[in-house]
């Protein structure tokens, strides 16, 4: 991790540490996401896992489907997604104004 000031933890005796929130919000982890932990050259590597739960259909994992693929998008695509998704939610305001009459 560069430019990060370094951080020294004790491991507890059932081999636990906390991570500091300082590290945890540059690696954008929160409380209940998945991660990843392998070794690699002596050091032990820890990476957030964007996770799709599959045939979910839930707002809430559509929600967090999109927002992990936007994290993934650079600005001007993001705006361009953005646009969009406004024209799509104008739209299908129209067309749910137009079935009840309104």
């Amino acid at each position: 991790m560069k430019n990060t000031k370094k951080i020294y933890k004790i491991l507890d005796s059932q081999g636990r540490i906390i991570l500091p929130r300082e590290l945890r919000e540059k690696a954008d982890i929160q409380k209940g996401d998945i991660i990843e932990l392998s070794v690699h050259d002596h050091a032990i590597i820890v990476e957030k896992l964007d996770v799709v739960k599959l045939n979910d259909d839930s707002l809430d994992n559509l929600h967090n489907t999109v927002i992990s693929s936007a994290k993934k998008l650079d600005k001007k695509t993001l705006l361009i997604l953005a646009k969009r998704l406004v024209e799509f939610a104008e739209k299908k305001e129209e067309e749910n104004g137009s079935k009840t009459g309104k």
